[in-house]
């Protein structure tokens, strides 16, 4: 079996594939990676989970407040002591303190630390699971897009060739050798293709507009592009299932869960009392029997509380880590899941795609066969329209079949949790 390609290879052999019309795949991926508004709010999200882990770990650091007081008295206060003068309470007083405080013991808020960072990484992992999930309908949309604009060159090819047909019927009927009958049913064919090319054109002009939704970026849909595929079989399952716990979704749901249980440990070491000290420094202009207007304070001080709410918090958040771990379960067996599928999908498409080639070739020799009989009056009219309805399907079903396969090959990497952007 042939290795794995990277997600760069892969990449660039997508955007050498088109011609010079629409931008390669690449530009777009790039862009929705930065422009998408899906990934503009998991941005924001990390970008918030981040400031909450600072606070948390704020919280914890040591910590410096000031307090400045002025105060106007109605009386003077102050006593003769050794024959100096003490004042008591002067007329204008003033006191401040500067305090630092410093947590040394508070196990519940330190996991609680633990739990925020933790957090944060699982926003990350979703950031990225995000940025794959956009890049799978940015992939889809531009093949989709792809398949749409070679389905409006084949319409509008066997459009001129039912106008050819039905020119040569009307040419058939001024030498007595067709019917009006015939001549009507060339020109149903023609209208006919006329409906195709219209939904074609429709399908182009939806499809390169949800495009731009996802990308912001107008793709240019001037002229059709050639969809074609190697029809390699990829490698074995397990190469690709080996890589389910790198994948940004299952590891985001990984991370949650972990910081669900770390709130729950610190839902149960809130039971321990936490220890802090402080250290003040103390200025007035009054400071009564003290031998300095500046002088200091230091402590250490032991909290502990408990009430009933502490055994309602740690249900809770025992209760939350189990869904977490069930919700991690779900994530990894979908993830698993979607590789499975998208595999399965490729060697289904290459069958697909091997069989619509060959059934393509088949139905354009039989058309050009059904041509050259009916200009030499040895088929029938039937039989011509008949090729030509073939043929166009045959195209139709080889183009989009080539289309998901391509989009199979790019969905199984990004599934993975591997990028396509460079």
């Amino acid at each position: 079996m042939n290795a794995v390609r990277s997600p760069v290879m892969f990449a660039a052999l997508l955007a050498a594939s088109p011609a010079m019309a629409l931008q390669p795949l690449e530009v777009f991926i790039r862009a929705a990676r930065e422009r998408n508004p899906d990934a503009q709010q998991a941005s924001a999200n990390l970008a918030q989970q981040n400031a909450q882990a600072q606070v948390a770990l704020g919280r914890q650091l040591p910590g410096v407040s000031a307090r400045a007081t002025y105060l106007r008295n109605q009386y003077e206060e102050s006593v003769q002591f050794q024959g100096e003068t003490l004042t008591i309470q002067p007329l204008n007083q003033w006191l401040g303190n500067v305090q630092l405080t410093v947590p040394l013991i508070d196990l519940a808020n330190f996991r609680r630390i633990a739990a925020a960072n933790t957090n944060a990484d699982s926003f990350a992992r979703t950031l990225e699971a995000t940025r794959l999930a956009i890049e799978g309908q940015t992939v889809q949309d531009y093949f989709q897009l792809l398949a749409n604009l070679a389905l409006v060159a084949t319409a509008q090819d066997y459009l001129n060739v039912a106008r050819e047909n039905l020119r040569l019927t009307e040419a058939k009927l001024r030498a007595g050798t067709a019917t009006r009958l015939d001549v009507d049913r060339a020109v149903a064919v023609v209208e006919q293709q006329v409906q195709q090319l219209a939904a074609a054109q429709l399908q182009v002009a939806l499809v390169a507009r949800d495009l731009q939704s996802t990308t912001s970026i107008t793709p240019d849909i001037s002229s059709a592009q050639e969809l074609s595929d190697d029809l390699h079989p990829e490698a074995e399952l397990s190469v690709f299932e080996a890589n389910l716990p790198d994948v940004p979704s299952v590891a985001a749901a990984s991370a949650a869960t972990r910081a669900a249980q770390q709130q729950a440990d610190a839902e149960k070491l809130a039971l321990l009392p936490s220890i802090g000290g402080t250290f003040t420094e103390f200025g007035t202009n009054a400071p009564g029997f003290s031998p300095s207007r500046w002088y200091w304070q230091a402590a250490i001080a032991a909290t502990w509380s408990f009430d009933w709410t502490n055994v309602g918090n740690i249900r809770a958040s025992d209760a939350a880590a189990d869904a977490s771990r069930a919700h991690e379960l779900r994530v990894r067996l979908d993830a698993g899941d979607t590789i499975h599928r998208f595999w399965q999908t490729i060697a289904a498409d290459i069958a697909q795609s091997r069989s619509a080639r060959a059934q393509r070739d088949a139905a354009v020799h039989a058309l050009e066969q059904a041509r050259v009989q009916y200009r030499a009056g040895t088929a029938t009219q039937l039989d011509l329209l008949q090729a030509q309805r073939d043929a166009f399907r045959a195209e139709v079903t080889r183009i989009q079949n080539d289309a998901n396969l391509l989009n199979a090959r790019a969905q199984l990497r990004l599934s993975t949790g591997r990028s396509l952007a460079p």
